[in-house]
This record gives C-alpha cells, structure tokens and sequence, in this order.
C-alpha cells in the first residue's frame, strides 16, 4: 500500500537531489540543508498521508501563484485578471522581461502584473488559510534575503510592466509579490491550500487554474512534463513542488536541490512515483486507500 511504499521512495529520492544543487541567487535559499524531504498526499475525502522532514518550513515563492490566480478570479473577477496577463505556455525563462503582456501568472512577470491588484499580502495569506485550515506566516528574513540581491530582475520586470502600461505602481507591484512569494509553511500546510484545487465541481475557476498550471507551471520544463507526467503542477526555487490530481488527490512535496530548470529534483521523484502508483496501476485515493 501506499503507506508503506512511501519510506521507500524517500530513501531513493534522496539519492537523486545529488543531481541537483541549491539556488545561489538568494543568500537564505542557498542555506538549505539538500537532504531535508517532505511529502504530504491529501485526499479528496481525508486527511492526509505524510513522511520525512515534515516540519521543516519553507518559503512558498513560485507554489504561490495558482493560488494568487484563484484568489483574484474569485474575488475580482476572470475578465479583471485576463486583461493583465495570458493564458499562454511560455518557451522562456520564469524571470524573462516581457516585452508585452505576460504570457501567463505562472511566470513572474505575470504573477507581479497580478500582484498589484492586491494592496498587501495579507488579503491573500489571510484568504488561504481561513479557506484551507493552513498556518502561512510571512517570513521577513527571507523577504529581507530576497530583497538584498544587489541584480533585482524582478525589479526590472516590474519596471517594464509600468512602462507598457500593464501595472500602474510597481513598487507596490513589486512589493506585494516579493511578500506573497515569501509566505513559509511546511507540506501539510502546501497539501492543505493544494486542497482548495482538488474538487473541480467548487468553482468554475478550478478547472481553469488546473489547465494553466498543466501548460506552464514547470518553468521551461513545462510542455515535456505535461506530456510525461500528466499533473496539473506547480514547482518552486525554494524546491516546493505541488501536484493536482483532479477530484482525487492533491501531492505536496519539499526538498530544496533543485535541477538546471528549477524544479525540485527529489520532488520530480516522488510525484512520478505516486501518480503511477495510484493512476497507471488503478489504486484509489480515498482516505482508507492512502493509509492502508
């Protein structure tokens, strides 16, 4: 059963983050510890399965915007958001400055166009974790870590976004998405804001949100693992990895080395192994299935 295979593939997951290294561009990213792993399976229908470090804490960053997205289609409305930004794969990197509208809210220059629709971080932190039963806090260390690159690229593209029009203010753009990205919590609290996507019938907006993450929410990686794996998915530079399985399960993963794009290498790992574990070989995701 799942339960017990999952100690198994922790053990060979950890095997792999020596294929990948720690992101050098923010000074506390680079601190993590590589062999910290964490894994939380939520069910549709219970509570979750977890194993490895789950208490280890860490800051959201990317995993943040399928949320920023739902939130605002939500609580604006789709029109407002889609004004703003594409719904469009992008073939380049997550920070690139766009030179028109951003191709997506998975990218930075989207989810920084996004970000200044809200006027603090809190409406958004405040939201998931009365919806979902997390416990996200925003980490000022690590919002002071980001905000002491001296080559600030997402300055750059909150710059461009004023330029074109897009964005009216970017400093508070910019200010908002940097403490949105720094919201920290552990897997079960990433499983726990990853429930608001499972059921597909709650909102119109779910369907949506699980189709932009399938087609971009992987960075440059994003058409070959859609076309591997199958997951709706949001990875992560901190090496918090997010995966969907619509009305079924949700598969939240943590550990920090990363692979040449910026996904989680540990966390490519796992969420492979669980999605032919309970899709190709027929194994349910109820509450009892996961545990038993």
């Amino acid at each position: 059963m799942l339960a017990d295979q999952l100690p198994q593939w922790l053990e060979l997951a950890l095997q792999e983050i020596y294929k990948g290294k720690l992101p050098s561009y923010i000074p506390l990213l680079a601190q993590a510890d590589p062999r910290t792993i964490a894994i939380a399976i939520q069910s549709i229908d219970g509570n979750p399965l977890m194993a490895g470090d789950t208490t280890a804490t860490f800051p959201l960053m990317s995993a943040i915007k399928p949320f920023l997205l739902l939130y605002l289609c939500e609580n604006f409305d789709k029109e407002t958001v889609f004004q703003m930004v594409d719904a469009e794969p992008s073939t380049e990197a997550f920070n690139a400055i766009p030179d028109g509208k951003p191709k997506n809210p998975m990218i930075n220059s989207g989810a920084i166009a996004l970000s200044s629709l809200l006027t603090s971080s809190e409406n958004l932190q405040n939201w998931l974790n009365q919806r979902s039963g997390a416990n996200l806090i925003l980490d000022f260390s690590m919002l002071s870590s980001v905000r002491s690159v001296p080559n600030r690229r997402n300055l750059a593209i909150a710059s461009q976004l004023t330029s074109l029009g897009i964005v009216s203010n970017s400093s508070q753009a910019l200010r908002v998405y940097e403490e949105i990205c720094c919201l920290r919590g552990n897997v079960q609290d990433l499983a726990k804001i990853g429930g608001l996507l499972i059921d597909t019938q709650r909102s119109p907006h779910i369907p949506m949100v699980l189709e932009i993450m399938l087609r971009c929410g992987m960075y440059e990686g994003s058409a070959a693992f859609a076309q591997d794996v199958g997951l709706a998915s949001k990875s992560s530079v901190s090496g918090a990895l997010l995966s969907i399985i619509p009305d079924r399960a949700v598969i939240a993963c943590y550990s920090p080395a990363l692979d040449a794009i910026g996904n989680s290498v540990a966390g490519l790992f796992l969420v492979r192994k669980i999605k032919n574990y309970i899709l190709e070989l027929g194994h349910g995701v109820s509450e009892s299935s996961i545990k038993n």
